[in-house]
């Protein structure tokens, strides 16, 4: 609202200004219709802000509405689940719903849900080998909700009977079923042929499971025959859903109430659990948009900020480039509010039209970024199989809309303001602003002791409370704001130096000064950091780039040191704009630079991570909780010499930091994972002296357990992580079991997925929702690649999954570097911004010195020297801002991997990627000459006679 009241404020005053103010009006189109190539460059580099803050909020909402979607696509009318483990005759619990109803409630549904591994026959058959299988009656399911196609079997026929089965789209497409083929079905150590009746879409019921096979019933108990696998507890659930009164989506507002009265009506010590699924779901998805919002919005924050120094540059430059015209239009009694009004009413326009055409281009970059990032979210590693639809809402393109053009209106008016400042004779004469007086000292002095003295306090705050942004910009506040009291002693040049110097290295070394105030940081203390140091960098750099005309005039005077004498002196006599084009390079490679070097760190870990996670063993092999491969059958395959087995289960977690129970899995190990290594731990309690004793104390004590350092974490930074002797908590969800435990060690990255490790004795003694379906193994004689592709397909009947410890982790560790190579493209418009200023500034260069090279001309200068003088400049600017950006990258990477904990703890090695980094540095240099080139053309194809004329 406030931002909506600014821009209403702000276009009021021009709007006022346009009806009633002709003057003024016709002062603010003028220049829009006489340089119509110049604003339409002015434009196009302004809409690029806006147009990255669109598609923040449109990737927000895409990635939020994809996860509501499976609201339809996997729940439909089911709002709330009653989950019994094992198979149970649920028939009594519908009844008494249907008896009593609950209110708001429109009808309940008995389901039976089991685990399977499916294969198609032929002689290159495909395999699914974690399917589920459900029974339920089709008439009931139907009726379910009210809305028989919300369910997924409006045309589904009649209930299978004896080996007909239907299955799921998604089932389908990963078996490339049809209808009429034969399938082979694996379960509870049993297998029977069945045939595909229908493919069923995979909307609500229909699409319940995932990927199912829905069977008649009866099927689970036959594949259980009467010797039933003694883990079928895990692997089958007899289930209840409910449907609330409402549509698909707004049925879950009554979930609260209907989930209380549920658990009091059915006891959850007699095993049944109530699960409010639809909003949990939803809960999930509002807080996937709400993350990836703040993510991408965070990031993009220096592709705005790059847009907002391009436009404060174009505006200070068409200040000065009308800097006698404006002043003799104040010398001939143009009020100063007036001028401060007209070129206000400019850039409004400016302003306004840059807006709607960044909205615009941000539709386009948002579904751009939402069709990568399918690819990208449909790995294991985000969820896995997550289906990306574009969504975009009115609301996100509006509010795109009012930040885009109130970042380019208060800009506007900043550069109006400054307009209004100038001095009427000088501005006639063109000539520099004087020095300030006694009463500008002054005031300057006060305000450079007020920032001092918040600096300092926001340094206090910072180290008091363990704050990360006072600790970070506390010092950089004051040691900037005392550089006007610092040239009151020291030369402008040194004063600079010790000032933006001080925050530049404070930027860089808080992390190491001050370890608990920075620990909790997240991606905007990576925003606030790359501010303080490109601002410190770029005003160092632009205060002594005169040693370049120091070094140019040591090379003697020749054709050849002409051009680079003109191409540096204009920079160099214009340090604010100079600091500007600086700032916008700098601050967009720094960023590119630094998500390529974490990029390549996460790739490269691969090999180390499977070397300290395997123990000694070469394969990760998983198998159906339905139909869990023994141990003795794996020992009895082709080159397999050792196994490890891993009981798994599902528990609820809470730490001192997360008090909302979680689920995550946890494993429970013995004497046999140690038995040919040590599983690397990156911390442990300082008792243990080695990796290996911590292991074994763990294995003989149930009130310890090793822990993943990435434990109900959700991505990013972890935020209160656990340390070796704190405490969490485990509760079984249907013996309503609770027990706390002591962390004894770190598990580094965790991405095999364990979870919390503990002894098979104390896993089994909580919980007995547990099933042997994970093993380390090892082989001999073959290449482990190898050995996997064997054990998938000779072992298929068990559901087995095998990779090799390395493959799978760089599977995953692929999945997060896409999603920074994501982040790269999304924020390459940044660079796009800085190249599009540079020649927009060019091309402003150009007009203004028209004159000045007109002179050269008139002199003899050959137009090939003009040109290569406005190259060099453009090439003098872009090297500069990419030589800063990248080396603030590197060395900001180097000290958040040795001296924080912003990773989590993991041990990752340094590298510089430079394929990667050379990459950014040659597109980014490339693009500013060609986007130099034209304006250069056109300096040096000006016609002394022209140039020198006195008219416009």
């Amino acid at each position: 609202m406030p931002l909506v009241v600014l821009i209403v404020a702000l276009l009021g005053v021009s709007a006022v200004d346009a009806v009633r103010n002709p003057t003024i009006r016709r002062l603010a189109m003028r220049n829009l219709t006489r340089r119509r190539g110049e604003a339409v460059l002015v434009v196009l580099g302004s809409l690029l802000g806006t147009a990255i803050i669109t598609a923040a909020f449109i990737v927000g909402d895409t990635l939020g509405a994809s996860v509501r979607d499976n609201a339809r696509t996997a729940l439909g009318p089911i709002d709330e689940t009653i989950r019994v483990s094992g198979l149970h005759d649920t028939s009594s619990i519908v009844k008494d719903l249907a008896a009593r109803p609950v209110p708001n409630t429109d009808g309940a549904l008995a389901i039976t849900i089991g685990g399977i591994s499916v294969k198609t026959s032929g002689r290159a058959p495909y395999a699914e080998p974690f399917a589920g299988i459900n029974e339920v009656d089709y008439d009931s399911a139907r009726a379910f909700g009210g809305n028989a196609n919300a369910t997924g079997f409006a045309n589904a026929g009649a209930t299978p009977k004896n080996l007909e089965a239907d299955i799921s789209k998604e089932l389908a497409k990963k078996l490339h079923a049809k209808a009429g083929d034969a399938i082979h079905v694996f379960g509870y150590a049993h297998a029977v042929d069945m045939t595909v009746r229908h493919v069923l879409p995979a909307v609500g019921v229909a699409g319940y499971n995932g990927r199912a096979l829905f069977a008649a019933p009866g099927t689970i108990t036959a594949l259980m025959g009467a010797n039933a696998s003694p883990v079928s507890g895990i692997a089958t659930y007899s289930q209840v859903l409910v449907s609330n009164r409402g549509g698909v989506f707004d049925g879950a507002k009554y979930s609260g109430s209907v989930t209380k009265q549920l658990r009091t009506r059915f006891d959850t010590s007699d095993g049944a659990e109530v699960l409010k699924t639809k909003q949990l779901l939803l809960d999930d998805a509002d807080a996937a948009a709400k993350q990836f919002t703040t993510l991408f919005g965070t990031i993009g924050t220096f592709s705005v900020i790059a847009g907002i120094l391009l436009l404060v540059n174009i505006f200070v430059m068409l200040a000065d480039d009308r800097k006698s015209e404006l002043g003799m239009l104040r010398a001939i009694g143009m009020k100063r509010n007036q001028l401060v009004r007209a070129f206000g009413m400019e850039g409004a326009v400016y302003a306004l039209v840059s807006s709607v055409l960044g909205v615009v281009v941000g539709i386009g970059v948002g579904g751009a970024v939402a069709r990568i990032a399918s690819g990208i979210f449909g790995g294991d590693a985000f969820g896995g199989g997550l289906t990306i639809r574009l969504s975009i809402e009115p609301r996100s393109l509006l509010l795109g809309f009012v930040l885009g053009a109130s970042i380019a209106l208060v800009t506007v008016w900043g550069a109006s303001v400054r307009v209004g400042r100038l001095n009427v004779i000088r501005a006639i004469r063109d000539i520099a602003e004087a020095p300030r007086n006694r009463t500008g000292r002054l005031r300057s002095y006060v305000l450079s002791a007020v920032g001092i003295l918040i600096g300092l306090v926001l340094l206090r705050l910072g180290i008091s409370n363990d704050n990360w942004f006072g600790a970070l910009a506390g010092v950089p506040l004051a040691s900037v704001s005392a550089i006007t009291l610092l040239r009151a002693f020291l030369s402008r040049r040194v004063a600079i130096c010790v000032g933006a110097g001080t925050a530049l290295v404070w930027a860089i070394a808080v992390f190491s000064i001050l370890p608990n105030a920075t620990s909790k940081t997240d991606v905007q203390a990576f925003v606030v950091q790359g501010v303080i140091l490109v601002g410190a960098a770029v005003a160092i750099v632009a205060t002594n780039d005169d040693v370049a005309t120091w070094f140019v005039s040591k090379l003697g005077v020749s054709r050849r040191t002409l051009a680079a004498r003109l191409g540096f002196a204009y920079p160099l006599a214009r340090v604010f704009r100079t600091s500007m084009l600086l700032g916008m390079f700098s601050i967009v490679v720094f960023t590119l630079t630094f998500l390529s070097v974490f990029s390549h760190l996460f790739s490269a870990q691969a090999p180390r991570f499977a070397r300290e996670a395997s123990a000694g063993y070469d394969l990760l092999v998983d198998s159906n909780y339905a139909n869990p491969v023994p141990s003795s059958v794996l020992l009895g395959q082709p080159h397999v010499v050792a196994d490890n087995t891993l009981d798994e289960s599902s528990l609820d977690f809470t730490t001192p930091y997360e008090t909302k129970r979680t689920e995550w899995e946890i494993s429970g190990f013995d004497d046999a994972l140690l038995k040919r290594g040590t599983p690397v731990l990156s911390h442990r309690a300082p008792q243990y002296k080695t990796d290996r004793d911590a292991w074994l104390a763990v294995l003989h004590d149930p009130s310890l357990a090793m822990l993943p350092d990435f434990f109900l974490q959700r991505g990013g930074p972890p935020q209160g992580s656990l340390s070796p002797g704190q405490r969490f908590t485990a509760y079984d969800r249907f013996s309503g079991g609770k027990t706390s435990l002591k962390v004894a060690g770190i598990i580094e990255g965790d991405f095999l997925f364990n979870g919390p490790m503990v002894s098979k004795t104390f896993l089994h003694s909580f919980t007995s929702q547990v099933t042997p379906s994970r093993h380390y193994v090892a082989v001999q004689g073959i290449a482990p690649e190898r050995a996997a592709e064997g054990l998938k397909v000779s072992l298929i009947n068990y559901g087995v999954k095998a990779d090799t410890f390395e493959g799978l982790i760089s599977e995953r560790l692929s999945q997060q570097s896409g999603f920074l190579h994501l982040m790269q493209g999304y924020l390459a418009l940044g660079l796009v911004i800085g190249i599009a200023g540079l020649g927009v500034v060019m091309v402003r260069a150009v007009r203004e010195r028209r004159r000045q090279i007109g002179m050269l001309r008139a002199m003899g200068f050959p137009s090939r020297v003009v040109r290569q003088a406005f190259l060099i400049e453009a090439t003098f600017l872009a090297l500069q801002g990419i030589v800063l950006g990248t080396v603030l990258a590197l060395v900001t990477s180097y000290n958040l991997l040795v001296h924080s904990d912003t990773f989590g703890g993991q041990n990752l090695h340094f590298e510089i990627p430079w394929p990667n980094i050379l990459l950014v540095l040659v597109v980014a240099l490339f693009g500013s000459l060609l986007a130099s080139a034209l304006p250069a053309g056109q300096a040096s194809r000006i016609k002394p006679a022209v140039a020198l004329r006195i008219a416009d």
